[in-house]
């Protein structure tokens, strides 16, 4: 399945349950929480983000593709290839100021999530990783109203990239990938 097809199909259960999320929080989220802890469940996720959601059971085709979503967000979070791809709508259709604040909302749910792990005090964290994370904070606030040029698309490409690259290497710092090696 492609990311797109699993962004849609997620959004759909998301939106067939009432969550009042969307998949692009979901995403962050649970990119900000296996950063931490890579077997954190996905029912404590769906509690935390919908918590009128916690003691409900969830139909059956839902329940499958929310597990489907949480095991890709896995995956990336742990491809040693860095193969992480945000959920963030891409059509080129959806206009930038829509784009940004879905990347906004993104990095709040990444934040979110890293608090909701145990993350509580960033500032014992190397400085590097520090920054990053005030970085993303700060990113988490913008406003997508005031955008439109040629060139504030190529910055929120870039921006996008640094975002991706940012939550991995706080996932590396947090919960370094073990990676077997093997002797030819």
């Amino acid at each position: 399945m492609t990311d797109v097809s699993l962004f849609e199909q997620t959004q759909s259960a998301l939106q067939t349950e009432e969550f009042g999320i969307t998949t692009t929080e979901l995403h962050g989220f649970l990119c900000g929480v296996l950063s931490i802890d890579i077997s954190y469940p996905i029912q404590t996720s769906i509690a935390v983000l919908a918590p009128d959601y916690e003691n409900v059971i969830l139909s059956a085709p839902v329940n499958a593709q929310l597990n489907e979503f949480y095991e890709h967000v896995k995956s990336q979070m742990t491809d040693p290839e860095l193969q992480l791809s945000l959920m963030i709508p891409e059509d080129d259709e959806i206009d930038l100021s829509t784009r940004v604040n879905a990347l906004a909302a993104w990095c709040d749910g990444y934040l979110y999530g890293l608090a909701n792990a145990g993350l509580q005090d960033a500032s014992q964290l190397p400085q590097d990783t520090l920054e990053i994370i005030q970085d993303l904070s700060r990113i988490a606030q913008l406003d997508g109203a005031d955008t439109g040029e040629e060139e504030e698309e190529l910055s929120y490409v870039e921006l996008m990239e640094y975002v991706r690259m940012a939550a991995l290497l706080v996932a590396e710092e947090l919960q370094p990938i073990k990676m077997t090696t093997e002797i030819q």
